[in-house]
């Protein structure tokens, strides 16, 4: 019958017109309109049932939402349809094709797949119309017929088509009033929240720049519409709370979940809050980052809280430990102890942990006192227990390190909720130092009036009035400051108790200031000022001191004076040292200058010499010659001025000073320091005083060790050494020519700044830390070597070491001596020799040229090294370059025999002044046959040294 009225034309009109009429009322729920749809289109096609599904494409399967049926179909509520995940079913449910089954068994293709799904509700034919919202699958209409197969009519399946359109608009309409209810209970909920709580909600954009800040008022205080358009690291008045915003700005750059960040915020009053912030980052549909959205907290008075009670409780701890108080909680039930706290610990000597596990019983507790108290304190317990009360006690114990410490302990009871007595609580004090502390305050007195008879001042407490009125002084009060020669105690026999009037009068208005403003600001003061005692002594007092208040409420003075009279007189003879210093200083600078005038006189007087052959006129000239010879002498002298050390020079041998110090330098340097040491076998012997030899030397190894923290080598190095008028010129004008010996100490420590060098022997200069060095070990080693005729180089590179070389005089030697008359007679004659001379000293340059033409060499003169370059480079054959070491220009001596020996790498060479030969450790590159001399030079002897490196040139051939 109902297939009949399915092929009726008028039939198709009255099924959709039932439909829509008999859909159920609009404001119903989404699940009874469902239900009416199901029911109508059953009836309607007269099918036996009609079933709405919705669909999971997660877990593959339809979940009935309402249906239908006449019992012969499976549509109990909570039924669900499973299909396989291969996407076959999803592909023909998506093709939004209405899918037409008239024999369940019999279809092929897709089809079949259908059928395989929707045999599982026991229906023979069926009608699948997929649920659609646009291109979202909703679900799907499935109707049924059964137990007979059934061929589907053209105007069923339209009637299906109208149903579906209509089932799709319920459902979508249904979720949109969901959405809606939910949106607008969200709202309600956000409005209710940011009313009751101070959250901040904030967004970024997808630049981390922040967007929106929403607050509880939805009205910004003025502080936060800073932070609008900014990234938070760019807000100024914005810092974490620690670590600062790099790893912050990394982890959101990352993408990363922000949690539990506190941010400090300073207000536009000053004043600091506190915000804790956490924020995720959000994504698009395709994954792509569009900002965070976060909150923030105000948790001010939530840091305050923490850090008063973190405060509380470390002043509990505070106290605890500096009142030695420990803690105990003994559990009666477990007969053990059950807590001790770290105080208590200490004071058994024990860790916390130990002391619980060697207290687990009764038994075992007493083992720690003393055996003579062992059985005060089990009575005590005993009672305690007995009659459920605390109990106090003062016992010994005995420690694991034999160490015996007098306690004092209390203890109460403790109950639980219930009233039962589950533990006792105690708390016990390390009283020893009380115990002990009638005799140590004895002692204690003892040495004190002791220490103050001795001390070099008093004690002293006065009122704070005009006289200041003495309310206690020491004896050395009277002894120091007021009458030396008086044996008393007060002011009897010494006249008016007026301090201030021994006062100098100038120093009094300063003292009374310095007094009262310490006592007005309740301060310390210190104050220096001089007296004059009952005798007529002007001595100097150095007085410290601080405002006490009495017993009756008034402010006095206590403190104690020092006699400062011998630092003040130490300090004038510091300072005149200094200046004695100074003006050795001054006077090295002028001998430097003196020897240059001197060259040239002696140098004219030696010329003129030569033309003169009138005996009465030679006698005058070398009268001459001998002053200016003896005014060289007066130069080198002059540099010993302020020099006045007492010592007592022996004949010492510096290899066996070195070799005694190193039974002792193994003991002073660390094992990661390796000494080394190179001594002359031939070394010469010096005088000098021995023990302040072995004082420079332990100066230098202990500034060595200092300047290896790390580790490093130390050397130590004697040698032999000529000093000439090159290396005198170069480095100093305070060493004489002549033999010396000397001691190297050098380190591979992290040296010295160029820029200090000058000052390292200048008296308390030090590089060391503060307290580390009294900055008078150099100016010592200086003075010492000084007046022992010798002198100091030091030689320093930063990252490289240092090296200190200490030159002595080298004793004479008989078999040394040199006639002074072969000295004085005619050079080897000169074999027509070309010199080239470099010297910037015009007066100098004229007495070299003529004293050496006169001696038959072809002299070329230059005023700088580089014109000698010049020239040298024009002509290359000269035989000999005489040059200074400092002249104007680029090229100083050493740079221009350098650079001449690329031309002409046999050229010999005469510096008239220049750097010692053992500095070219540090970069000075100097032959070893090249001569050195130091101005003012005698001509014999500069002519005799032209000899000597022609001669050894001329030999240097032959061999060749």
């Amino acid at each position: 019958m109902m297939q009949t009225r399915a092929t009726d034309p008028a039939w198709l009109g009255d099924a959709l017109y039932c439909l829509l009429v008999q859909n159920g009322s609009p404001n119903s729920s989404l699940s009874g309109r469902l239900f009416h749809f199901a029911r109508t289109i059953s009836e309607v096609a007269g099918a036996q049932a009609t079933s709405i599904w919705s669909i999971d494409t997660n877990l593959n399967q339809l979940n009935l939402s309402a249906g239908c049926s006449d019992n012969k179909i499976n549509c109990n509520p909570g039924s669900v349809i499973h299909f396989d995940s291969d996407g076959e079913v999803l592909k023909v449910l998506r093709s939004k094709k209405i899918v037409a089954i008239n024999n369940i068994d019999e279809p092929v293709g897709p089809l079949a797949t259908i059928a395989e799904v929707f045999q599982q509700t026991g229906a023979n034919a069926v009608l699948c119309c997929p649920l659609f919202d646009n291109d979202d699958l909703l679900g799907v209409l499935i109707v049924q017929h059964a137990p007979a197969s059934h061929v589907w009519t053209d105007n069923e399946k339209r009637f299906a088509e109208a149903a579906v359109s209509l089932i799709s608009m319920a459902m979508v309409q249904a979720t949109n009033e969901s959405e809606n209810r939910a949106t607008t209970n969200h709202k309600l909920r956000l409005g209710l929240f940011a009313r009751m709580a101070d959250d901040r909600l904030w967004e970024t954009d997808d630049a981390l720049n922040i967007v929106s800040v929403v607050s509880g008022t939805t009205i910004l205080a003025p502080e936060e519409t800073t932070l609008i358009g900014r990234r938070p690291w760019d807000v100024p008045t914005r810092q974490p709370l620690l670590g600062g915003w790099g790893p912050i700005k990394q982890s959101m750059e990352n993408h990363e979940v922000i949690k539990d960040l506190i941010l400090v915020d300073t207000n536009l009053d000053g004043t600091k809050s506190y915000r804790e912030a956490s924020g995720e980052p959000q994504f698009d549909q395709n994954g792509l980052f569009t900002g965070y959205i976060g909150v923030t907290r105000d948790v001010t008075n939530k840091m305050a809280r923490e850090a008063e009670l973190q405060a509380t409780d470390q002043r509990y701890r505070n106290a605890s430990r500096l009142a030695c108080l420990g803690h105990w909680v003994w559990d009666r039930d477990k007969d053990c102890c059950t807590y001790c706290s770290p105080e208590m610990a200490d004071i058994f000597g024990v860790t916390v942990e130990e002391y619980v596990a060697r207290t687990n019983s009764f038994e075992q507790d007493q083992k720690w006192y003393h055996p003579d108290d062992r059985e005060e304190y089990v009575a005590a317990l005993e009672n305690a227990c007995a009659t459920d009360s605390g109990w106090t006690i003062s016992t010994r114990i005995i420690r694991d390190d034999g160490s015996i410490r007098h306690l004092k302990q209390w203890a109460e009871p403790g109950y639980d909720s219930t009233g039962r007595l589950t533990s006792t609580l105690g708390v016990l004090m390390d009283v020893t130092d009380q115990i002990d502390l009638g005799e140590k305050l004895r002692i204690s007195r003892s040495k004190l009036s002791n220490l103050v008879d001795n001390l070099p001042g008093a004690l002293f407490r006065v009122k704070l009035d005009e006289k200041w009125s003495a309310v206690y002084r020491s004896q050395g009060f009277y002894r120091h400051f007021v009458d030396p020669t008086s044996s008393a105690n007060g002011w009897d026999e010494l006249g008016e108790d007026n301090w201030l009037l021994q006062v100098e009068e100038a120093d009094r208005k300063r003292v009374r200031q310095v007094v009262e403003a310490a006592a007005a600001a309740g301060s310390t003061y210190e104050v220096e000022y001089s007296i004059t005692t009952v005798n007529g002594d002007k001595r100097w007092v150095w007085e410290r001191g601080n405002p006490v208040t009495s017993t009756s409420g008034e402010v006095e003075i206590e403190g104690i004076m020092i006699d400062a009279t011998d630092k003040r007189r130490a300090e004038e003879a510091l300072i005149k040292s200094q200046r004695g210093e100074a003006i050795g200083q001054m006077t090295g600078g002028v001998a430097h200058d003196f020897n240059n005038l001197l060259a040239i006189i002696l140098g004219n007087l030696e010329l003129v010499r030569d033309d003169i052959s009138d005996v009465e006129l030679r006698k005058m000239l070398d009268a001459s010659i001998s002053a200016t010879t003896r005014g060289a002498d007066l130069t080198r002298n002059m540099l010993a001025f302020a020099r006045q050390a007492k010592l007592e020079p022996t004949k010492l041998n510096l290899n066996e000073v070195v070799r005694n110090a190193q039974n002792w330098i193994g003991r002073t340097l660390p094992s990661n320091i390796e000494v080394n040491t190179q001594l002359d076998v031939d070394l010469w012997s010096t005088q000098a005083d021995l023990s302040s030899t072995e004082s420079v030397l332990l100066n230098l190894i202990i500034n060595a060790r200092d300047a290896m923290q790390q580790g490093g080598e130390l050397t130590i190095e004697t040698k032999n050494l000529v000093v000439d008028a090159q290396m005198v010129q170069n480095q100093h004008a305070d060493i004489d020519q002549g033999d010396y010996v000397t001691i190297a100490v050098s380190d591979t420590g992290h040296g010295i700044p160029k820029k200090l060098l000058k000052q390292i022997f200048e008296p308390f200069f030090t590089t060391k830390a503060p307290g580390a060095g009294s900055g008078l070990g150099l100016s010592m080693i200086y003075g010492f070597i000084r007046q022992s005729g010798g002198t100091v180089r030091v030689y320093s590179e930063e990252g490289v070491g240092t090296t200190f070389k200490l030159f002595f005089r080298a004793l004479p030697q008989d078999q040394q001596a040199e006639d002074q008359s072969t000295i004085a007679g005619q050079p080897i004659t000169p074999r027509c020799a070309r010199i080239l001379i470099a010297e910037d000293e015009s007066g100098v340059l004229a007495v070299l040229v003529s004293a050496l033409r006169k001696a038959g060499y072809k002299v070329t003169a230059c005023d700088s090294g580089d014109a000698a370059k010049a020239v040298f480079e024009a002509d290359p054959n000269f035989d000999l370059l005489i040059t200074d070491v400092v002249m104007p220009g680029r090229l100083l001596g050493p740079n221009l025999v350098e650079e001449l020996r690329v031309i002409r790498p046999d050229l010999p060479a005469i510096f008239l002044t220049g750097y010692a030969a053992e500095t070219t450790i540090h970069g000075n590159e100097l032959h070893p046959e090249d001569i050195r001399l130091m101005k003012p030079i005698r001509r014999a002897e500069l002519l005799a040294s032209i000899s000597k490196v022609l001669q050894a040139r001329d030999a240097r051939s032959e061999t060749s």
